[in-house]
């Protein structure tokens, strides 16, 4: 029988093993700035894309606008660039801010399903990471504009987009805002109730 040192280097060994196929695809997710098609041809989500990335995308999708979910930060680098990029691609841009770490109030939460149900699709949403606010957005649309269940829009909010809102993780705050999103949500109406509470 191997020793307790030996078996702790196995057990070691086999969480490496183990960890790896995850730890690797998250790498890549944020390597590619976590871009996801939601509904082909209508919605995409990503993380914050840099304007050589944006103009690909934009060019590749035919993207007519761009939500932000970090909101407007004019000053900020990331923000003036994207700005400049967007107007050159002749691209319609939303700002609506949002944290990962904290339930929006229902009426932001219905600006967002509203911009996503007016604006000209297809649609960019994206937020810094493309996990947790993005996520969100996206639910929303699944529910309120596409028609899913409240459990199949759930799905946007997925380890699989780099979403982990676990171990005390303030971004659990985006499932707690899904929840109340889809409480209050009217399936035969065409806006979610304006007066619920946040």
């Amino acid at each position: 029988m191997p020793s307790p040192k030996a078996l702790a280097k196995i057990f070691a060994l086999a969480m490496l093993v183990a960890a790896a196929p995850p730890a690797t695809y998250a790498a890549f997710l944020y390597a590619t700035d976590n871009v996801h098609e939601v509904v082909p041809g209508t919605l995409y989500r990503s993380g914050q894309l840099d304007a050589g990335e944006l103009k690909h995308l934009v060019a590749a999708r035919g993207i007519r606008t761009v939500l932000n979910l970090r909101g407007a930060h004019p000053g900020a680098p990331w923000y003036d660039r994207e700005r400049t990029a967007v107007r050159d691609l002749g691209v319609g841009y939303v700002s609506i801010g949002i944290s990962a770490g904290k339930v929006p109030a229902m009426a932001t939460m219905v600006e967002i399903a509203d911009a996503l149900r007016d604006a000209p699709a297809p649609i960019l949403v994206h937020c810094e990471g493309g996990a947790d606010r993005s996520g969100l957005a996206s639910a929303i649309y699944e529910l309120a504009v596409a028609g899913e269940r409240a459990d199949e829009a759930a799905e946007q909010l997925a380890p699989r987009f780099l979403h982990f809102p676990w171990l005390g993780s303030r971004t659990a705050a985006m499932d707690r805002a899904f929840a109340l999103f889809a409480a209050n949500w009217t399936p035969n109406s065409d806006r979610p109730v304006r007066n619920a509470a946040n």
